[in-house]
């Protein structure tokens, strides 16, 4: 075979079209993988807050520390959340989703270690990996499943949800398992080494006309609009109030007597039923737009909910109690009760 003959016969191998069995088998593991994920998406966050009470006494976080380690999440979220659009249009969405659950992986593992710089360093590299995942996983569920989009948001958001509240429920326990509360954290990083093994086999849609993350909308734009202000206001708003009531519930409870493992299924029970609705709204969008909306909406909006758990936390030890605290979370709900009817009115 001549140079030229075995050129094009490599040419017409490589853009074959790939058969429907390799297809619908690369779609299943894509579907599984984002189920994973969505499951590791708040284990790092539930297991802190259930163990926060232990962590004041071993590794000796102070409550400034403590407020600190509640509202570290929120503030990743929107830091990290703000780069999500460059770095999948440098490395492609998916390359950048396997780098984020990497630094997902090491971050909780690094909590292992018992310090307090240690437990603060873990939090922000695991959940800054979290922020890029939440930003791309709503755009990610539209390219690989453009006609199943709806059914895939609904798996990883319940599987998001139940995620939680699982962790929330066991984490006291494998901690007094393990034997202590920092190695009770770090556990948390085999079930994120799963997902990470799984998802490192998902590849990019080869199918023509398959949307992309390449196609850029300015953040500007959409924040000019209005229902990029209220999705923005709306999130911030649903994130400040949850991740104040996920932070310190727990520590509430126990405060009132409860143990540290029935405050834990408090916190287990009350996620359950709190399955999110934001990527709902997101999931409706064209992929671009899906993406600049996300993070918009992740960036200035967990800039606003890093307020309620750092908030909570000065306030009640200012206070002593937790009458101001949720005098303030009552005021905000009833805000994003607002925002919510003006979303139903766009």
């Amino acid at each position: 075979m001549t140079d030229t003959a075995a050129t094009a016969a490599a040419t017409m191998h490589a853009t074959a079209p790939v058969s429907r069995p390799a297809r619908t088998r690369a779609g299943l593991l894509t579907a599984f993988a984002v189920v994973l994920i969505a499951l590791n998406l708040r284990l790092g966050i539930s297991s802190a807050s259930a163990l926060l009470d232990a962590l004041r006494v071993s590794p000796g976080l102070s409550a400034t520390g403590a407020a600190l380690l509640t509202a570290l999440p929120t503030l990743c979220f929107a830091a990290a959340g703000a780069g999500t659009g460059a770095l999948a249009r440098r490395f492609g969405a998916e390359r950048t989703v396997l780098l984020a659950l990497l630094a997902l992986t090491a971050g909780l593992a690094v909590r292992a270690v018992p310090h307090t710089g240690a437990l603060l360093a873990g939090t922000v590299l695991g959940m800054s990996g979290l922020a890029l995942c939440n930003v791309l996983l709503p755009t990610l569920v539209r390219t690989h499943f453009p006609h199943r989009t709806g059914l895939l948001t609904g798996l990883y958001t319940t599987a998001l949800a139940l995620g939680a509240a699982l962790t929330s429920a066991v984490a006291v326990p494998v901690a007094d398992a393990v034997g202590s509360p920092s190695l009770g954290l770090a556990v948390w990083a085999l079930p994120a080494l799963v997902a990470t093994a799984v998802w490192a086999g998902v590849r990019a849609p080869s199918r023509p006309g398959a949307p992309g993350p390449a196609e850029r909308i300015p953040l500007r734009s959409v924040a000019r609009t209005r229902t990029g202000v209220l999705v923005t206001a709306y999130f911030g708003l649903q994130a400040l109030n949850a991740y104040a009531v996920v932070g310190w519930l727990p520590s509430l409870l126990s405060g009132q007597g409860m143990s540290e493992s029935g405050a834990g299924a408090v916190l287990a029970l009350t996620q359950a039923v709190g399955i999110p609705m934001s990527f709902v709204m997101l999931a409706s969008t064209k992929g671009a737009e899906t993406t600049a909306l996300s993070t918009l909406a992740q960036s200035a909006g967990y800039l606003l909910a890093a307020l309620g758990p750092l908030a909570v936390g000065l306030l009640h030890g200012a206070t002593g109690g937790w009458a101001a605290p949720m005098t303030a979370l009552l005021v905000t709900a009833g805000a994003q009760l607002a925002v919510g009817a003006a979303l139903t009115r766009r």
